[in-house]
């Protein structure tokens, strides 16, 4: 804002745009940015709220002041949780691109051997006893190396002496990669819904702070910004050509959350607007 801008109203602006002002300084002051006032001047403002009417929306302004800076606090909260999600889910998508690169170098080598058999029991040989992170290492019938992280194993959890064993696939890669992505789901949609109720209040009460809505972007672009620089794992291409083929394949890399897709869960929402900005 201007400077002669702020002296204008300081001096003769209306009754909004003065607390509105005020607003603006100590949310400025709570999030260490550059203050638009001086000491002095703040305190000229201060002195302004005389009348009845004043004293009464600056109490009300001091209250939405509170409330929105806890619930953009507890916010960024769950902003934090959400990027932990999100750097979860990313550790495990390296961990499956490396599988691939392993895989892919080891048939690049067993390729120049040109006689199957001999191929496939240099395969095997090599295979036994290899498996990566949270993957199944097998050959196939012509002698290269199928690293699998969508399979079944057999498990004794739980089960007593003699028991015969469940079958899961809790111990596969795919399983685990899509458990932590149903958790970053969870956590943004969270995130998203608290986000709108904040946004309703500030419209409701007509509490329109530039900071604090700055604050609240700030938090959203984190939120909504890719978990991985690589479109592969998004399951899609944007070549816009007709890809059949490509796209069917593409489609088990479909492991990172659209964030764009996920909608505003009333209850979390509703719960978060009366726990935290609700009537006192």
């Amino acid at each position: 804002m201007a400077k002669k801008d702020i002296s204008k109203i300081l001096t003769t602006g209306s009754l909004k745009q003065r607390i509105l002002l005020v607003a603006e300084q100590r949310a400025r002051f709570t999030y260490g940015k550059e203050p638009i006032l001086t000491d002095h001047e703040f305190n000229q403002l201060s002195d302004s709220f005389k009348k009845p009417n004043e004293i009464k929306l600056w109490n009300e302004w001091n209250k939405h002041a509170v409330k929105i800076t806890g619930a953009l606090s507890n916010l960024q909260g769950l902003m934090f949780e959400v990027q932990v999600n999100y750097s979860n889910l990313r550790g495990y998508i390296l961990v499956w691109n490396s599988i691939e690169n392993a895989e892919l170098l080891v048939n690049s080598v067993l390729h120049e051997i040109k006689d199957p058999k001999e191929r496939k029991r240099i395969a095997e040989s090599g295979a036994k006893g290899v498996d990566l992170l949270f993957s199944k290492t097998a050959t196939d019938q012509e002698g290269y190396i199928d690293i699998e992280i969508d399979f079944e194993k057999q498990t004794y959890k739980g089960k007593k002496y003699n028991e015969e064993p469940d079958v899961t696939k809790e111990y596969s890669l795919l399983y685990i990669m899509n458990n932590v992505k149903a958790e970053a789901i969870t956590s943004a949609i969270r995130f998203l819904s608290w986000r709108q109720a904040i946004l309703d209040y500030i419209e409701e009460t007509g509490f329109n702070v530039k900071t604090y809505k700055e604050i609240l972007q700030g938090f959203t672009d984190r939120v909504c910004a890719p978990i991985i620089g690589w479109e592969k794992y998004s399951g899609e291409i944007n070549t816009g050509l007709p890809h059949p083929q490509v796209e069917k394949i593409l489609k088990k890399y479909a492991i990172t959350p659209k964030i764009e897709e996920l909608e505003v869960d009333e209850v979390v929402y509703n719960t978060f607007k009366i726990d935290f900005l609700g009537d006192e």
